[in-house]
């Protein structure tokens, strides 16, 4: 418990800024899956992206993962690309709680916060939606997105 208060106490003095800009370019960015795999966001370029930030110890956050996980087992169809970004300081420890709650996607380790940084992350959990051509087309800050609000977004991104 104490550990969990200190990562988020080490964790939150880099994340004083502002969430990314509704219709701006993504910021693109490579992490290592919790298998050790190297991740680009570009590589996702024509399928509409769910990018969710999160910690092991940010309770909100295990919501947001499991509501996304069902977006992720959604019919190929109608499923968008789903990543996880977990901000833990410890590669160990984020693989082991991603593999504990049985993500249906994979899980990018961003250690030293520097993607967290990128996207301007303030508030866990942070999630972005991301349409074909990489422009930011939805944000949801310190809580988990409506998933009937953003299946509905995803739907209306996929018609276009």
């Amino acid at each position: 418990m104490l550990a969990a208060a200190l990562a988020g106490a080490l964790i939150y003095p880099l994340l004083a800024h502002s969430a990314p800009v509704v219709r701006k370019p993504a910021p693109d960015f490579v992490l290592k899956d919790t298998t050790g795999h190297n991740l680009r966001l570009s590589e996702y370029r024509g399928d509409t992206v769910v990018l969710s930030f999160w910690a092991s110890w940010c309770g909100p956050c295990r919501e947001t993962m499991a509501q996304l996980s069902e977006l992720a087992a959604a019919p190929a169809v109608e499923a968008p690309v789903v990543l996880g970004v977990i901000l833990d300081s410890d590669a160990g420890l984020a693989a082991s709680v991603a593999a504990s709650l049985s993500l249906k996607f994979p899980t990018l380790i961003d250690a030293k916060q520097s993607v967290g940084r990128l996207y301007d992350v303030e508030q866990l959990p942070l999630t972005v939606l991301i349409d074909r051509d990489g422009v930011v087309r939805g944000v949801w800050v310190g809580e988990s997105a409506p998933l009937p609000d953003l299946a509905r977004r995803i739907k209306e991104l996929q018609s276009q």
